[in-house]
């Protein structure tokens, strides 16, 4: 069995793989002040002596201050091999970009993981803390991307700019038209949000000069899924590119 964990800005995401299969997935809050000892805690608890023993690990972290310490809190509880993903690690993806070293680890994972299940071109939704959008060109590159502000920080910015608003639960209301505060603003957030990752991806469509495949991924897509039009739903994406990762970079094996 491996592990791989997805540390975001927002949340850390741990997915336990079989046989390339998935068994078991969990999360939790992505807090930098805790300590390699604390993650292992946390992540004990979480398991629940579901799971005692695995082969390796690797790691994609874009919050590089909990890198080393979630590789220490996996070495703790398993005492295994871990990888971290970078420019070192093999991904097979050509990268065509200014300078490919800049590109973020979340941009390699789903990239890899949409690779496996998808033909190209396609264009990756990637809604977490950022909504983040990348284009894999009809050969199979990584050409660019589009990185925007996500739901969360969007209505965080609004709450503190505007005073007569306040925080509410990002959810999609029934209607476009707000009868009050709260869905007026729940309608611009999620709303919002869905009609520009469309019109992103049409206008990459204008910009490449042919039909692309769409996908969908993240934390807070799922709140947008069924507000949007000819996107592949795919909500382990990251996880599953992290894992081929993993075997590219352990021939293959488990």
């Amino acid at each position: 069995m491996i592990l791989c964990i997805e540390c975001g800005n927002t949340a850390i995401k741990l997915g336990f793989f079989d046989e390339n299969e998935l068994k078991y997935r969990y999360s939790l809050k992505t807090i930098q002040e805790l300590s390699s000892d604390d993650y292992a805690i946390k992540i004990k608890i979480l398991l629940e002596n579901k799971i005692k023993q695995i082969n390796g690990a690797i790691v994609s972290s874009v919050v590089p201050s909990l890198t080393k310490i979630l590789v220490n809190a996996v070495k703790n509880i398993f005492n295994c091999e871990v990888k971290v993903l970078n420019s070192t690690l093999k991904t097979k993806i050509p990268i065509k970009i200014d300078n490919p070293k800049e590109l973020g680890t979340d941009f390699l994972c789903t990239a890899v993981g949409a690779l496996k299940k998808y033909q190209p071109p396609f264009v990756i939704a990637d809604l977490g803390t950022c909504t983040k959008l990348s284009i894999i060109d009809k050969n199979g590159n990584l050409i660019g991307g589009i990185i925007t502000s996500g739901m969360k920080i969007s209505l965080e910015s609004l709450v503190k700019n505007a005073a007569q608003l306040y925080d509410v639960e990002i959810s999609a209301p029934k209607k476009i038209i707000g009868k009050n505060s709260i869905e007026s603003i729940q309608s611009g957030i999620v709303f919002g949000q869905a009609y520009m990752v469309s019109e992103f991806a049409r206008r990459t469509e204008n910009e490449l000069g042919y039909k692309i495949d769409r996908i969908l991924t993240g934390g807070y897509s799922k709140i947008i899924r069924n507000e949007i039009v000819c996107f592949h739903y795919e909500e382990d994406l990251a996880l599953e590119g992290l894992y081929q990762i993993y075997l590219l970079n352990n021939g293959g094996k488990e």
